[in-house]
């Protein structure tokens, strides 16, 4: 009897002591789930002096502090006298708008880095303007929040030193070319001062374009900072990407680089020269069609320019035509063919093909072409011929005199 209940008794305390520890580890593991996930929020200059009217751009962060990869959306509260102001965050090269961003686990993916923007109104007052920034997890579990002070002032209150101890060169700062096509700037950074330096890289370039910075001779690894040995040089390749509908026209973009308050940098030139591309078809889109012998045909075609810029002095005319056709065009001179993005619609050309009477029915080819200063396009025409009605009855009315005249002599011959 004695044993049995020291077996109940300790039956019983196995049974506490493991409801415990389950329960310790369930507690355990909870806290340890909660320490898996985390972010952060910082500005790398969370107080900052400026002039007025103009765009203010901050270097933020976000970095996942935790075994989780999380998707942070990112807001802006600013104070009753910021409020309206335009605020928000973009991409550090190509400028789009973000709203979130998604972090791995890992570096360098764990953390990303943006621009936080702000344009005042062109009525501001001089003084302090503070802004919130909130980070919340997709799941709303996690929130964060960090803030920034931007004191506007008559005249910088921090003033940004040109630095002669850095120098920025170029052997190409002016470049042409197409839109859509990249332009790359080689770029020299010599550090003349006795000690290592590591620069923050950046760039002003028209809105809507790309850009990027890698490596002089790795142009698959980009970069946003560098660093440069004392009395050393590196070779940077900036790389610009206009977007298809840039206009034709002179861009210019500054190349800078920065450390500390101090920075340097480099005056840069794309030129975008635009792209010729002409086209001209038929209405229909078939390049067959029939004709009569002596009945002018009239077919009617568009030129249009697929290009990004204007082509001028547009021609039309024929070639390889059959002898004695007649083939004319209105307008038979367009003086400019804008882009069809901008016009929308394409120039309308009459064609009118005029085959000779005496024409013997059949097919027959040849081209016809519209020729500018920048480009020029064409297309090979095949006309079916055909004789016309009132020839077929005056053939047919020979054919039976003939027939007839025939019957006659041969009924004559017979009676003698």
């Amino acid at each position: 009897m004695k044993r049995g209940v020291e077996k109940v008794i300790i039956a019983f305390l196995c049974f506490v002591i493991f409801t415990a520890g389950f329960s310790f580890s369930n507690s355990f593991k909870v806290k340890a789930d909660e320490v898996k996930r985390g972010f952060v929020l910082f500005f790398k200059y969370p107080h900052v002096a400026v002039t007025k009217k103009e765009k203010i751009e901050l270097d933020f962060t976000v970095v996942n502090t935790g075994k989780k990869e999380e998707e942070v959306l990112l807001s802006v509260i600013p104070d009753k006298k910021a409020k309206d102001w335009n605020v928000g965050f973009e991409t550090r090269w190509d400028k789009m708008q973000v709203q979130s961003v998604g972090l791995l686990t890992e570096e360098p993916d764990n953390s990303v880095d943006l621009k936080f923007y702000a344009i005042p109104p062109e009525n501001v007052k001089e003084g302090e303007y503070s802004f919130v920034v909130k980070g919340m997890s997709k799941d709303k579990k996690i929130q964060r929040s960090t803030s920034v002070v931007i004191r506007l002032v008559t005249k910088k209150g921090v003033k940004e030193e040109v630095s002669r101890e850095v120098e920025l060169t170029s052997d190409y700062p002016s470049m042409e070319n197409p839109a859509g096509e990249k332009f790359q700037f080689a770029i020299k950074v010599k550090n003349n001062t006795d000690k290592a330096i590591v620069f923050d890289l950046g760039a002003d370039f028209p809105y809507g374009w790309r850009a990027y910075c890698t490596p002089r001779w790795e142009e698959e690894k980009k970069i946003s900072s560098i660093k440069v040995d004392s009395n050393g040089t590196e070779n940077l390749l900036l790389t610009l990407i206009p977007p298809l509908t840039a206009k034709k026209g002179d861009y210019p973009v500054k190349f800078f680089v920065k450390w500390g308050e101090k920075v340097a940098s480099i005056d840069l030139k794309a030129i975008i020269t635009g792209t010729y591309k002409l086209k001209f078809r038929t209405s229909t889109g078939r390049f067959n069609l029939d004709a009569v012998a002596g009945k002018k045909e009239v077919v009617e075609a568009y030129v249009w320019n697929e290009g990004s810029a204007p082509i001028e002095d547009v021609s039309f005319f024929s070639i390889d035509t059959p002898r004695d056709w007649k083939v004319t065009f209105e307008p038979d001179k367009i003086s400019s063919v804008s882009p069809y993005q901008e016009v929308k619609k394409p120039e309308k050309v009459k064609i009118s093909i005029l085959a000779p009477a005496r024409t013997i029915p059949g097919d027959y080819m040849f081209t016809v072409k519209a020729a500018g200063k920048q480009d020029q396009a064409q297309m090979d025409l095949r006309v079916t011929v055909k004789r016309a009605t009132l020839w077929g009855w005056v053939g047919l009315g020979i054919v039976v005199a003939i027939i007839l005249c025939l019957v006659g002599v041969f009924v004559k011959l017979g009676r003698r």
